[in-house]
C-alpha cells in the first residue's frame, strides 16, 4: 500500500489551484465535474492532492493537515515568504532532530513543511 493523495474542500476550486501553483509549484494533473462538484487533482513529483469545490454544505474550517517533507527548508520558507506567505509557526526544531514549519492555505488547511535531521537548516530564520 502507497499513499495515493489527500482531498481539500475549498470555497473557490481556481483560486486553490493557483495558490498551490504559486507557492508550491503544483501542476494539474487532471480537472473532474461531477453533479455538484468539481474536482482538480494536482501533482508535484510524488506527492498529489484534491481540490473540490462543492456547490453546498462547506465546513466553515478545515481540519486538514497535510506535510510535505523537503530538502533545503530555509529555501523553501525564502520561497514561499518571497510569493507573500508567512509562517503560522515555527520553524521548530524537534527532539529527533527534524525541523518543521507551518502555512495556512487559502480555506484554513494547515500545510506542514518538514525537513528530516535539520540537515542545511540555519535557526536564524
Amino acid at each position: 500500500m502507497k499513499w495515493h493523495h489527500a482531498g481539500i474542500q475549498v470555497r473557490n476550486l481556481e483560486d486553490s489551484i493557483q495558490f498551490y501553483k504559486r507557492m508550491f509549484d503544483f501542476t494539474i494533473e487532471q480537472y473532474l465535474t461531477l453533479p455538484g462538484e468539481k474536482i482538480a487533482f494536482l501533482k508535484k513529483e510524488d506527492i498529489r492532492i484534491e481540490l473540490i469545490e462543492a456547490e453546498e454544505s462547506l465546513v466553515p474550517f478545515s481540519s486538514i493537515h497535510i506535510s510535505w517533507q523537503v530538502e533545503g527548508l530555509e529555501i523553501w520558507m525564502n520561497k514561499l515568504r518571497s510569493k507573500g506567505l508567512y509562517p503560522l509557526e515555527g520553524p521548530i526544531k524537534l527532539e529527533n532532530g527534524w525541523v518543521t514549519v507551518f502555512y495556512e492555505g487559502l480555506d484554513h488547511e494547515v500545510i506542514e513543511l518538514i525537513q528530516e535531521e535539520g540537515k542545511g537548516f540555519c535557526n536564524t530564520v
